[in-house]
């Protein structure tokens, strides 16, 4: 009786195993997992474009050029467990505008004109941050709303994963050109902001301080670097 009840529970599993086999053999079954990476494959990252331009504090990185910021010279050493540490040359970096402070002696009423000058830029610098931030977000939610789409499109058995496959692509090229469209923009725009600023700055210099500050303009290095910089942070 027991072998019985055994051969019957083995044929049970047989006819289950082949009725999976026959419902998914068309390729049109997927499993949760297969569904989610569906769309997700190669999804553009639309936070990282804006982590690319501004920091966490929301203030613009430093950009290369006499801005200062700038990576210096790079060297790729192979180190433990075949990994590559790059190691950083600070010397070929330019300095930070700030640094330049010292050597300019301002006067009491120069100070506060540039405090008035580094307000205006950053003041710029937020509606450049505010303008990117408007043009991002429908954009990010365009993209998970379709993105969505396809995904429930496939779990319903009405998108082929090769379909879905190739409208996630288009999403995500239509979104990444919008994006470069934009960040090019706001990149242009705190350019712009930061212009600004140093043209404000050289009007109030007398010629002397206009030629050390044009000297590390064009150089990137500061003209009196043997006196101590106690500013070190830019406005």
């Amino acid at each position: 009786m027991k072998k019985h009840f055994m051969s019957f529970l083995l044929a049970c599993f047989m006819m289950i195993g082949l009725a999976t086999i026959s419902g998914c053999g068309d390729g049109s079954c997927t499993s949760p997992t297969e569904t989610a990476s569906i769309a997700d494959n190669d999804v553009f990252d639309i936070d990282a474009v804006y982590a690319s331009v501004f920091n966490g504090n929301g203030d613009v990185i430093e950009q290369n050029g006499p801005r200062g910021g700038g990576p210096g010279k790079r060297d790729t050493v192979r180190g433990g467990g075949g990994r590559d540490t790059v190691k950083r040359d600070t010397s070929s970096r330019p300095v930070p505008w700030q640094s330049v402070l010292p050597c300019l002696k301002l006067t009491p009423e120069q100070m506060g004109k540039l405090r008035e000058f580094s307000m205006t830029q950053r003041d710029c610098e937020k509606a450049a941050r505010e303008q990117f931030r408007a043009v991002l977000e429908p954009l990010r939610k365009s993209q998970k709303a379709e993105l969505d789409a396809i995904r429930a499109a496939v779990k319903a058995g009405t998108m082929t994963r090769e379909e879905a496959a190739a409208k996630s692509r288009a999403i995500n090229e239509r979104i990444r050109t919008a994006t470069q469209e934009a960040e090019a923009q706001v990149r242009a725009a705190v350019k712009a902001c930061m212009d600004t600023f140093f043209t404000s700055l050289e009007s109030i210099l007398t010629p002397e301080q206009l030629a050390l500050w044009l000297e590390w303009k064009k150089t990137g290095k500061s003209p009196c670097p043997n006196v101590r910089n106690p500013i070190g942070t830019r406005p």
